[in-house]
């Protein structure tokens, strides 16, 4: 069985590699809102994951006390 972390590592790439293609061809044919679009899900996968991350670290902190 595949552990979560790495299965969580493969779900975030191929998010991101989807992501960078729909840039790509933003950039390629000139269209603005399909580089704004793209863009625009970059910065929210970021987002997701830093809360992840942050939601995370409280949970083991919870855990912890």
């Amino acid at each position: 069985m595949i552990n979560n972390a790495v299965l969580r590592t493969l779900i975030i790439l191929g998010i991101l590699f989807l992501i960078t293609y729909a840039l790509a061809d933003g950039l390629y044919y000139g269209s603005t809102w399909g580089t704004v679009l793209s863009l625009g899900s970059l910065i929210a996968l970021g987002l997701s994951i830093n809360l992840y991350r942050e939601q995370q670290r409280r949970l083991q902190e919870e855990e912890e006390s």
